[in-house]
């Protein structure tokens, strides 16, 4: 077993990536079949998801109500990067990102939530605190 100490946390760095299919986005080959193209998609820091889980609740003077407004373009912002795990996204790109094809949409929400250990039960569960 090993313990770590405060220091070897702070110098770890270590966060995993998976590969995910977009081909609905990438180009057309010369013989007119879509050519396999995919993102990287990483894990979140504490922070990241924290905030991202702040996103999903709308508080409107004693009621809470789920925000689902560009959930899943609001993850890739998050979560598509490169090979390095750098973020291909910015935060304004919300707005376009959004009107794009919901498949790959959808596949980067589901791996970003896996990856991230998020479930649906806990988004029910921010409603509640």
């Amino acid at each position: 077993m090993n313990i770590l100490t405060r220091d070897q946390v702070i110098q770890a760095s270590r966060r995993e990536k998976v590969q995910v299919d977009v081909t609905e986005w990438g180009p057309i080959g010369d013989d007119g079949t879509p050519i396999p193209t995919f993102v990287f998609v990483r894990e979140l820091s504490g922070r990241e998801k924290d905030e991202f889980e702040a996103g999903l609740v709308t508080i409107k003077g004693r009621k809470q109500k789920m925000n689902l407004d560009d959930l899943r373009a609001r993850m890739a912002v998050l979560v598509c990067c490169d090979e390095n795990s750098n973020r291909i996204f910015e935060p304004a790109d919300v707005e376009w990102l959004t009107h794009k094809s919901v498949r790959p949409l959808t596949r980067i929400y589901n791996a970003a939530k896996e990856l991230n250990d998020m479930s649906d039960e806990d988004e029910e569960e921010l409603l509640k605190n």
